[in-house]
């Protein structure tokens, strides 16, 4: 076990989350949760540190609902938890690790309203944490044009204040073309660029956030450039970005974006995943050779944030026990169970198999946070 030091103070809140270590979800936990029926999930759920949103959510909703509203409202609960642990630095540290669900509720909100969802349904996947509580969420989902929603986020300086800054910048590109993809793209990328300035300016101490977040990044982009590729092929678009032209991507990841770039004009799919398996962390290798062979974007997709919140989770045992790392492992394991048991609560409402609902989950390996 590695021992490192920072200016950031992070031993009381990372004794905190060593403790709550222990109320992780199991591999057994999951194991014994497949086949069960939607009222099953629940009363398995009771026992755990989900029991206080089990019964909130039991008189609240009903069938699967049920089971993604507690854990929509546990996952806010334990990393609003986990931020209180910390102040100064390590609080900065730490906002900077959530800051991607105040980037995730801000797009489902905006992308909820444009696509004129039901007002009632986009709330069930937000998140209420950081300045975004159940009563603003359901004040913006609620508006009839995005326009009015764009406003009360602007006015409201939600989710942050550089958020509502960037997004009332690109709002006249957007009335102009109507492109909510580039809308989106616009606020994802200035969040990336704040994110890894700010990451850059903590140093020593950032450096775990910052491997997570160039990954994360560089993922984003590999996708990026690979539905590209494809749109091509499918006729959607005339032709790839230009050389230099490279907007489409995001700014801060590991991977620079011309390598991406150049990959993927390799005329078959061998060659382009052989380009990018070269240009790429270790861990795209394997996914990336099977891609190669199938062409399967989303198992592509499953595959590289599995390995990567797996590698977040590891860091319990083979992190710095006075860093960022463990809050970061923390929230991996956090995000892990709620993928896992959305999964379950859809396969038990739609009576799918256990085993094509394991294929899905993301169940820890030995030696990993709640592999036991």
């Amino acid at each position: 076990m590695r021992l490192l030091s920072s200016g950031a103070d992070f031993t009381y809140g990372n004794t905190r989350l060593r403790v709550r270590k222990a109320g992780l979800l199991h591999r057994s936990d999951y194991e014994a949760l497949l086949g069960k029926d939607v009222d099953g999930i629940l009363g398995a759920l009771a026992s755990t540190p989900y029991g206080p949103e089990v019964e909130a959510a039991i008189t609240r909703q009903r069938g699967a609902r049920r089971v993604h509203e507690a854990v929509r409202r546990h996952f806010a609960r334990a990393l609003e938890e986990m931020r209180s642990f910390y102040d100064g630095s390590a609080r900065e540290l730490v906002d900077l690790l959530l800051s991607r669900w105040d980037l995730h509720n801000a797009l489902t909100l905006l992308r909820g309203v444009a696509t004129r969802s039901d007002p009632e349904e986009t709330p069930a996947y937000v998140f209420p944490m950081g300045s975004l509580n159940d009563a603003l969420v359901r004040e913006v989902a609620r508006q009839s044009e995005l326009a009015a929603a764009v406003q009360l986020l602007v006015r409201w300086q939600l989710p942050d204040w550089d958020t509502a800054r960037t997004l009332r910048r690109a709002w006249p590109e957007y009335e102009r073309t109507e492109d909510f993809a580039a809308l989106e793209h616009r606020v994802t990328a200035g969040w990336a660029r704040r994110t890894s300035d700010a990451l850059e300016s903590l140093r020593p101490g950032s450096e775990a956030l910052q491997r997570l977040f160039g990954r994360e990044i560089a993922e984003r982009n590999l996708l990026t450039a690979l539905r590209l590729r494809e749109a091509l092929a499918r006729g959607e678009i005339e032709r790839l970005p230009q050389p230099g032209d490279l907007e489409v991507y995001l700014p801060g990841g590991a991977v620079r974006p011309e390598s991406l770039d150049e990959a993927i004009r390799r005329p078959d799919a061998a060659g382009v995943a052989a380009a990018l398996a070269e240009a790429g962390p270790g861990a795209w290798q394997e996914p990336l050779e099977r891609w190669g062979q199938d062409q399967n974007l989303a198992g592509l997709q499953h595959e590289l944030e599995t390995r990567r919140l797996r590698d977040a989770t590891a860091l319990f045992l083979r992190g710095d026990q006075l860093g960022i790392d463990l809050p970061v492992a923390y929230a991996a394991a956090k995000q892990i169970e709620a993928h896992n048991l959305r999964l379950l609560a859809e396969g038990a409402a739609r009576n799918l198999s256990p085993e094509r609902v394991r294929k899905r989950m993301i169940l820890p390996e030995s030696g990993e946070a709640g592999a036991e």
